[in-house]
């Protein structure tokens, strides 16, 4: 099993993707998982600081020390807010098991650093009376502001030129269209995420920066993602956590033990090793720290979007 590691502050994945964006310093983003790597129909969008690993966190294999082998499962691993669509609640971490399969000969991961969507945008776009575009201020009044059909029109473009797999052809559309940078404008300012981007802000305005005590899971045991109910060792009693593990997962023994073992490297502090809880309240605090505790949406909004790397 290899530990993978992600030194690019900026890795494009494809023409037209909307890649992932590592920021130079610590701050918040607004991050997704992207739909090919989930099930159908569910959707997974939060804030969480891409610092803290350099990217995705990848789970360091277990060595025994009596004979030198490596053991456990590999997962991805992101701290922070996230809203689940499915489970319609949000939770503070997205675990994902990393499994691999053979294609012609190649090994490919079944997640990867570039499945996750995260943006540099200070702005976003809006097309002015005269059908040009023209930059906006990313607030609640404007999100949805770019009408994709309406683009699409004005380019001479009819709807019934897609067909199948829609999403994925009007994006390559836009792509040969407009530049990168405004394509991820062009996104952030479309119906499709504001729809997703509310869900998460609803859910932040009236649940607060507390910790929601459940993670999102994907692994060999839940293919098709579930969100398990946690406690932590840190926020709770000692005497609840009889086990001796750090988190403690109620209703499934053999998933508590599969996460207590989990290790990460911790890029911020020189590669210090960490693990599900400790980084999850990290980022919980650093979150209501840059947020100075301030829930409400156009708060959240602006540090999201604030320029600068």
């Amino acid at each position: 099993m290899t530990k993978i590691q992600i030194t690019d502050e900026y890795r494009q994945c494809g023409t037209g993707d909307i890649s992932v964006y590592i920021p130079s310093r610590r701050s918040l983003r607004l991050v997704e998982i992207q739909e090919r790597v989930l099930p159908e129909d569910e959707w997974l969008i939060g804030i969480s600081d891409l610092g803290y690993f350099k990217g995705v966190g990848y789970s360091m294999p277990i060595v025994d020390e009596g004979n030198e082998n490596e053991f456990g499962n590999l997962y991805a691993f992101l701290p922070g807010l996230f809203y689940c669509s499915s489970q319609q609640t949000s939770v503070d971490a997205v675990l994902i098991e990393v499994t691999h399969k053979s294609v012609s000969g190649v090994m490919l991961p079944s997640f990867r650093p570039e499945d996750v969507r995260t943006f540099d945008v200070g702005a976003g776009i809006t097309i002015d009376e005269k059908g040009q575009i023209k930059p906006v201020e990313i607030r609640i009044d404007t999100l949805g502001s770019f009408g994709v059909e309406s683009f699409l029109k004005d380019l001479g473009v009819e709807q019934k030129t897609f067909r199948y797999k829609r999403e994925l052809q009007i994006a390559s559309y836009l792509a040969e269209k407009i530049p990168l940078s405004e394509l991820k404008s062009a996104y952030v300012s479309s119906s499709f995420l504001q729809t997703r981007l509310t869900k998460l802000l609803d859910d932040i305005g009236f649940y607060g920066l507390k910790p929601r005590m459940r993670i999102y899971v994907r692994n060999g045991t839940y293919p098709f993602g579930t969100v398990v109910e946690v406690r932590y060792k840190g926020l709770a009693e000692e005497v609840v956590f009889n086990t001796g593990t750090s988190i403690k997962v109620p209703d499934n023994v053999d998933l508590e033990k599969e996460l207590s073992n989990l290790s990460f490297s911790k890029m911020v502090d020189s590669g210090v090793e960490t693990d599900v809880e400790k980084a999850v309240l990290d980022m919980l605090l650093y979150i209501r720290f840059e947020l100075e505790g301030s829930t409400t949406h156009q708060d959240v909004l602006k540090k999201l979007f604030e320029e600068g790397t």
